[in-house]
């Protein structure tokens, strides 16, 4: 009988850590991106919708990645640094994979690069190079069909440092 019990209660416990355990990982992920600095021991972080209350923005262009044109939805990258106050010179652009870039802040300009979260009105998955894209608008001009600015297309990030 003792034995019966004990069991009971372990197959509670665990159910209970279990059940736990999923519902923090649903909460921590809805977190889709990181940004911290070097003048700061500060991390911020966004949901996706948190993103959108910075301010939502277009780009419609296509990609070397893609086929065709397709309308990507985000925030753009300078409403986003100017949201947290940056100052830095440089952003180091980190992906799920590791996968990092050095962006000069002088990219982040009006109708400039965005970080997208929607293609063609559809959240971005892992597989479409998602949760986050930064997109720039290589159809609007040929300074931005160049490797350099392809390298700094980073898709699936989900950390951004900003350096001095």
């Amino acid at each position: 009988m003792q034995i019966k019990r004990f069991i009971q209660v372990f197959v509670l416990a665990f159910s209970v850590l279990t059940i736990t355990a999923e519902e923090g990982e649903a909460a921590s992920s809805n977190v889709v991106l990181e940004v911290t600095g070097d003048l700061s021991d500060a991390v911020t972080t966004f949901e996706i919708e948190e993103l959108r209350e910075i301010g939502e923005t277009e780009v419609v262009t296509s990609t070397i990645w893609t086929d065709g044109v397709h309308r990507f939805t985000g925030v753009s990258l300078k409403d986003l640094l100017d949201h947290l106050n940056i100052d830095g010179s440089e952003i180091k652009a980190t992906a799920i994979n590791d996968y990092a870039i050095t962006i000069p802040v002088g990219d982040a300009v009006q109708n400039g690069p965005i970080v997208a979260y929607e293609m063609d009105g559809a959240p971005m998955s892992r597989r479409s190079k998602g949760p986050l894209w930064i997109i720039y608008p290589f159809d609007q001009s040929s300074k931005y069909r160049t490797e350099a600015i392809y390298a700094r297309s980073i898709w699936q990030l989900n950390r951004i440092h900003i350096t001095e």
